[in-house]
């Protein structure tokens, strides 16, 4: 699977969950936090994706994520970050 096939799958995640789409509709590489999302909604996100990509996301990640914009360290991710880490994840899960 190719990045731009990872990142489609995302967009296509987000679009089922989201009420207002424009934000990915708009933006090449929205930031998490620019997403409205709901805790819930995050764990449907995080749920659908590890599934998909079978992987595990770190706790911490998901945790924080979850509570944008109050997260300092992940304020800042965009939709390509996130492909980032998934990426990093299946890496790891491979060398193992």
């Amino acid at each position: 699977m190719d990045r731009s096939e990872m990142e489609q799958h995302i967009f296509d995640t987000l679009g089922k969950i989201l009420v207002d789409k424009s934000i990915i509709q708009e933006k090449a590489d929205p930031l998490m936090s620019e997403l409205v999302l709901e805790p819930e909604d995050f764990d449907d996100f995080f749920a659908e994706l590890q599934s998909y990509f079978g992987i595990t996301l770190p706790t911490r990640i998901k945790t924080d994520l979850s509570h944008l914009p109050d997260s300092q360290d992940y304020s800042q991710l965009t939709l390509q970050g996130l492909v980032d880490v998934i990426l990093i994840e299946m890496n790891n899960k491979k060398s193992r």
